[in-house]
């Protein structure tokens, strides 16, 4: 008993110092070693990117791509189109103080490490242009400080995982565009109140255009782009108010389009191209003043071109190709006075072509191949001196 009494004044000291003496130098390596760690799992680094990440070096003053706050911790890693290839290792979770991972454009394999559910000051994942694969890992959702998260243009499949979402609340643009995914759109993104913009352009999603996610107040970008969604959008559509940009081009939607987005006050890019949508193009008597993309090509709209097409004003690509668009060409269009591009080929519009179309000074392209028009082009069109397609 007498023994053991004797050393318990040495196993308090021996705590004493493990506890408030070690653990402020090893933290000071360790944020060295782990990204000299991150390091030893890069194969190629072509442009010897991270030659300056030696051990004889300080991380936060020489380190390439590296940032640290006022304590030495660091807080970002940025290196972007530097074509690193590897994986990425799971070490990073040690880098408790980590805002901005930016890997954009490398050749990185694999996924992301499931330890990065660790790193909870994360702000900004940036992943796009790599070569990642597997599944969308859902664990990200766990990540409640995350105001970006950019994962386009990897090798992901399957289903976006409903947790992704989970706990989004102050995330403001999500990108998983240019993979490989497939299921529907999750109704879990709804969490996400202050969401900006979302993009899941070019993948291979399914089923119908969820109407919550307009319950988003503030969406301003929505890009469903290239997918097999299907069904009707005009009124789950007409309560996205805050849209900037909606594209929904190449997908298999059906019914009347939704024009009553072309009033909505922000709106610059508007792309309902290669669809199944049917009805007539409305008249629009109120149009964003900062509408500059107008695409309903390759649809089945019909009818005559409304006159008030007139009041987009501020439009520089229309496409209204590839329809069954009849009647003639309104004189309305030539007001069209910053139009770079106007194309109404393959339609069943017939007449005569306006000669005020000479007046639009800019314009760069004018598609009227495969109409029902008669008469000559009109010489008015040579004062266009830009005009490289006609």
């Amino acid at each position: 008993m007498k023994s053991s009494a004797q050393s318990l004044p040495f196993v308090l000291f021996s705590l004493f110092m493990f506890l408030f003496l070690d653990f402020p130098a090893v933290s000071q390596v360790t944020e060295k070693e782990i990204l000299l760690q991150f390091k030893s799992n890069i194969s190629i680094d072509p442009s010897n990117i991270l030659s300056s990440w030696d051990s004889s070096k300080n991380q936060c003053r020489d380190f390439n791509g590296v940032s640290c706050n006022s304590q030495g911790n660091v807080v970002k890693i940025v290196l972007w189109n530097t074509s690193l290839a590897g994986v990425l290792s799971p070490v990073l979770s040690g880098l408790k103080s980590l805002r901005n991972l930016n890997l954009f454009g490398n050749r990185f394999t694999g996924n992301i490490p499931s330890e990065y559910r660790q790193i909870e000051t994360l702000w900004k994942i940036n992943l796009s242009s790599n070569a990642l694969s597997g599944s969308i890992p859902g664990f990200l959702g766990d990540l409640s400080n995350i105001r970006l998260l950019d994962l386009s243009k990897n090798r992901y499949g399957g289903e976006i995982p409903s947790s992704l979402f989970k706990n989004c609340s102050k995330t403001k643009f999500v990108s998983l565009s240019h993979n490989k995914l497939s299921g529907s759109i999750p109704l879990s993104l709804t969490n996400c109140l202050n969401l900006l913009g979302i993009d899941l352009s070019f993948n291979n999603l399914s089923g119908g255009f969820p109407s919550q996610l307009c319950e988003i107040p503030s969406l301003a970008y929505l890009s469903l782009r290239s997918n097999v969604l299907t069904g009707s959008v005009q009124n789950p559509i007409s309560s996205c108010r805050s849209l900037e940009l909606l594209d929904l081009g190449t997908n298999l939607f059906t019914g009347l389009a939704p024009f009553s987005v072309l009033g909505f006050t922000n709106l610059t890019f508007f792309n309902i191209s290669s669809n199944g949508f049917d009805g007539e193009i409305v008249e629009t008597e109120i149009c964003s003043k900062k509408l500059q993309v107008f695409d309903v090509s390759m649809n089945r709209l019909n009818g005559e071109i409304p006159l008030s097409i007139s009041n987009c004003n501020a439009v520089k690509f229309l496409d209204l190709g590839f329809n069954s668009l009849n009647g003639s060409i309104p004189i309305e269009v030539v007001g069209l006075k910053r139009l770079l591009v106007f194309r109404l080929g393959n339609n069943s519009v017939d007449g005569t072509v306006p000669a005020g179309f000479g007046s639009i000074e800019l314009l760069e392209v004018l598609d009227l191949h495969n109409l029902k028009l008669v008469g000559n082009i009109p010489e008015e069109i040579s004062n266009c001196k830009f005009l490289l397609q006609l």
